[in-house]
C-alpha cells in the first residue's frame, strides 16, 4: 500500500521527552526561569520591542487591546479572510469588527480597503500576515498614520517571514504570535504578545501574570495530547488510521474534515482554559525550538519551489504570488485551481490529503452580526487547496505531492496542460 500523506505536518523538536524530563526534575514544568528568558530570546530574534509570553496567541491578542484601553464600541479592522477568534476576541471586550476585502493575490487585506471601511469610530487596524506572507506594512501604515489608528500585527502564521528586510512583528504598535502545535514555533499551545512600548508591555505582562498557573496535570495532558497528535500524522500511522475514513469519505458528501477545527461561538465569558500562564516547559521548547525556526523556514520554502515550478503554467491554476519586498514562510501553499473539491477527492484517491479553507470568511459569518458585507476576493479565496510543503516532507515527497496534484489536475479534462482557463 502506498503511504499516504496528511496535510498536517508539525515542527518537533528532536528531543522534546528530554527537554519535558529535565523540566520535571527540577521540579520547574510550570514555574521556572526559562519563560523569562524565552521572552528575552524572542526579543533578540526579532531585534525589537517588548515580549510576554501567555496561554495563547488569542490571549495575547486580549491583553494587548485591553492595554490599549479603546473606549467601548470602537471599531477595529480585520481582513474579512482570517481566523474567526481573533475578531471575535475584540467582540468580547466590547469592541465592533469590521472587515476589509483582501488581495486576490496575496490574501492578505488590501489597503484601499482598509481606507473605505474606517470611519470615525475606527481606532485600530489589525493586518494579517496570512499564511506567512506579510502585509503591505509601508501602505497600511501611512493610512494608520493618517487616521491615527493603532497597528496591531497577527503573526499567527508568519514567525520568521520579513518586509523590506524587517521582521514582521516589528512594524505595529503591537504584535502577536502563535505557537500552536501546527504554526511555525509549536510549543503545544502558547503565544507570545510584542509590544513596542514599555509602559504598554508593563501592562500586558501584568494582565498575564495575574491569571492562575495550571496544574501540572494539565500540562502533562496538553503535552501527551500533543504528542499523540504528531504521531497520529506521521505517514506510516496515518495511512492505516485517519486515512482510510478520508478516503471513504470521499466516495461520499460527508466532511470530516469539520471536525477537525474549533467550533465557531460566541467566547464571551473567556473559556477558563485560556485564564492561565504560559508554563515554563512550553517555554524551554520554545528556547529550543527557536535555534531550528530558520531551517525548519528554508525546508518549507525549498519545498514551495518544487510546487511553483510543477504548477507553472497549467491553465486555470494560480500558484502563490510573492511581492519583492516580502519573504514568504510558507505556513500555507496555497493554490487557486478550476475545481478545488475535485481535485481534493481525486488527490486523496492518490493518497495526497489536501485542505481546503484554513480560516474564516468572517464578514459571512453570523457571529459578526446579521448585516453580512459582500467580500468578494476573500469569498473566491474559499475556492483555494492548500498544498502541503510543511517541513518534515523530504524533497522526494515534495515531488510526489506535486506530481499528484499535477496529474490530477490534467484527469479532470483529459488532455496535457490540465484544467480550463478561467480568469483566476
Amino acid at each position: 500500500m502506498l503511504t499516504a500523506i496528511s496535510r498536517y505536518g508539525a515542527r518537533v523538536l528532536p528531543n522534546t521527552q528530554q527537554i519535558i524530563e529535565a523540566c520535571r526534575e527540577r521540579r520547574e514544568l510550570i514555574r521556572g526561569p526559562q519563560i523569562q528568558e524565552f521572552e528575552r530570546a524572542f526579543e533578540n530574534m526579532l531585534g525589537h520591542g517588548e515580549a510576554v509570553a501567555t496561554s495563547y496567541a488569542r490571549m495575547a491578542f486580549y491583553y494587548i487591546l485591553k492595554a490599549f484601553q479603546l473606549p467601548p464600541g470602537s471599531e477595529v479592522v480585520f481582513p474579512a479572510l482570517t481566523f474567526w477568534v481573533v475578531p471575535e476576541v475584540a467582540r468580547v471586550l466590547n469592541l465592533k469588527p469590521v472587515f476589509a476585502d483582501v488581495d486576490a493575490a496575496t490574501f492578505n487585506i488590501r489597503p484601499d480597503e482598509l481606507e473605505r471601511v474606517i470611519t470615525p469610530r475606527t481606532r485600530a487596524v489589525v493586518p494579517t500576515h496570512l499564511y506567512g506572507l506579510p502585509c503591505d506594512m509601508d501602505a497600511i501604515l501611512a493610512i494608520a498614520k493618517k487616521h491615527g489608528l493603532i497597528v496591531i500585527e497577527d503573526c499567527a502564521h508568519a514567525m520568521g517571514a520579513s518586509y523590506r528586510g524587517k521582521p514582521v512583528g516589528t512594524f505595529g504598535h503591537a504584535a502577536f504570535f502563535s505557537f500552536q502545535m501546527l504554526k511555525p514555533l509549536n510549543t503545544y499551545g502558547g503565544g507570545v504578545a510584542v509590544l513596542q512600548d514599555s509602559v504598554l508591555a508593563a501592562k500586558v505582562a501584568r494582565f498575564a501574570q495575574s491569571e492562575p498557573w495550571p496544574e501540572e496535570r494539565e500540562v502533562l495532558s496538553r503535552l501527551l495530547f500533543g504528542r499523540l497528535q504528531r504521531i497520529f500524522i506521521r505517514p506510516r500511522v496515518f495511512t492505516f488510521t485517519a486515512f482510510p475514513l478520508l478516503l471513504a469519505s470521499s466516495l461520499t458528501k460527508l466532511r470530516l474534515d469539520v471536525y477537525l477545527w474549533e467550533k465557531i461561538r460566541p467566547l464571551s465569558p473567556l473559556p477558563k482554559p485560556y485564564r492561565q500562564r504560559y508554563s515554563n516547559v512550553q517555554a524551554a521548547m520554545g528556547l529550543a525550538g527557536l535555534k531550528l525556526v530558520q531551517s525548519w523556514t528554508d525546508a518549507c520554502r525549498e519545498n514551495a519551489k518544487v510546487m511553483d515550478s510543477v504548477f507553472a503554467g497549467i491553465p486555470g491554476v494560480r500558484t502563490p504570488e510573492v511581492p519583492k519586498e516580502c519573504t514568504h514562510v510558507y505556513y500555507q501553499y496555497c493554490l487557486y485551481v478550476p475545481n478545488r473539491d475535485l481535485l481534493v477527492k481525486q488527490c486523496i484517491r492518490r493518497g495526497l490529503d489536501l485542505e481546503t479553507l484554513h480560516v474564516d470568511v468572517c464578514s459571512q459569518l453570523a457571529l459578526f452580526g446579521d448585516s453580512r458585507a459582500h467580500m468578494p476576493n476573500a469569498e473566491n479565496a474559499a475556492n483555494v487547496v492548500q498544498i502541503p510543503v510543511y517541513a518534515s516532507l523530504t524533497n522526494s515527497d515534495a515531488h510526489r505531492v506535486a506530481s499528484c496534484v499535477r496529474q490530477a489536475l490534467q484527469q479532470r479534462n483529459n488532455f496535457p496542460g490540465g484544467g480550463r482557463k478561467d480568469g483566476n
